[in-house]
This record gives C-alpha cells, structure tokens and sequence, in this order.
C-alpha cells in the first residue's frame, strides 16, 4: 500500500478506500440467488441450519467401482453417499448461507464499505459453495452411472459425462429443497 501511495502521489487512506471499493464491486457480483424459505426467517434459524450433518441411520457398505472405469472416476466411489435427510440438510444449508450473504449484501454501501462487512460476505458465499461441491461430489457417481446407460458406440463417453456434471451442478444451484 505504501509503495502505490508513493508511487500514484496518494495517501495510503486513499489507496485503501480505492481497494475498498473495487472489492465492494466485486461482491455485488457474486451469485447469491437462493431458494427462500420461511425457515431462513425465524429468529434461531442459524443453530438448526447451520447444525451438523445428521448421521445416517446405518453405516452404509462400501461400493466397489465397475471395472474398467479409469482411475480418477473410480475415485468418485470412495465418497460415500449422501441420504435424504443429509441432502435436504445441505441444500438448506446451502441456500441459507446464500439468504444470508444476499442480505448483508443488500445493506452494503460501495462506497463506504467496511473490510468487516465484506470478509463475512465472502465467508458466507464461501461457505455456500463448500456445501455445494460437497453436494455436487457426492452425486458425481451418478452422472457417470447414467452415462455408461446412455454412451454409445458414436458417442464420446467423456463428454457425455462433462455436460452430465455440467447438469448437475446447474441442478444444484437450482433445486428447491422444499
């Protein structure tokens, strides 16, 4: 900060409020559209939220991948899957962290942001993808599973499974969980 003060004839304040602001634009346009719900209203919705996962009624048995898959998608098997109530709990985490930040969001002036404010709005989206790739992970296997149904001899299987992750990370960000 110094070195551009000297370097532009600013002060460091300046410079700062400049950083500030640019970082302030930045965050305006991150995407922070969710699927609202009545919950993300009520006074202590952070602690059942924001809760740990719930933990599955029964260990679930380890699937071995199908043979033939290469090495990197086999890893996908090693990702346990997610059951209903861990599902619907993540997404309505997911969305929540997004209510949240979207409502900081609105109540930020650019040009007087404050680094505080910011850095929790950055957390919360943070957050929000964190449990959207955990999403998007745990169902990964699927894609790949209906794509080896669907791959034919004219068919690249490779590319039917990246527009199939393509799908389903757009089906993530859009499935209401209510």
């Amino acid at each position: 900060v110094e070195f551009i003060a000297r370097r532009y004839c600013r002060t460091k304040t300046t410079v700062y409020r400049v950083v500030n602001e640019m970082r302030a634009r930045a965050i305006m346009e991150l995407p922070l559209e969710f699927i609202d719900s009545p919950e993300f209203h009520r006074k202590a919705a952070d602690k059942k939220i924001l809760g740990p996962l719930p933990e599955p009624e029964h260990t679930p048995r380890r699937v071995k991948p199908p043979a033939g898959l290469p090495r990197y998608l086999a890893s996908l098997y090693e990702t346990a899957l997610l059951t209903r109530e861990q599902e619907g709990h993540l997404f309505r985490k997911y969305n929540f962290l997004k209510y949240r930040a979207s409502k900081l969001r609105d109540e930020l002036d650019v040009n007087r942001a404050r680094a505080s404010e910011m850095d929790e709005i950055q957390r919360l989206y943070d957050e929000a993808v964190d449990v959207k790739n955990w999403i998007v992970q745990a169902n990964l296997r699927l894609v790949v599973s209906i794509a080896k149904r669907q791959v034919s001899a004219n068919e690249d299987f490779f590319l039917l499974v990246s527009d199939g992750n393509m799908s389903l990370i757009r089906a993530v960000e859009k499935f209401d969980y209510t």
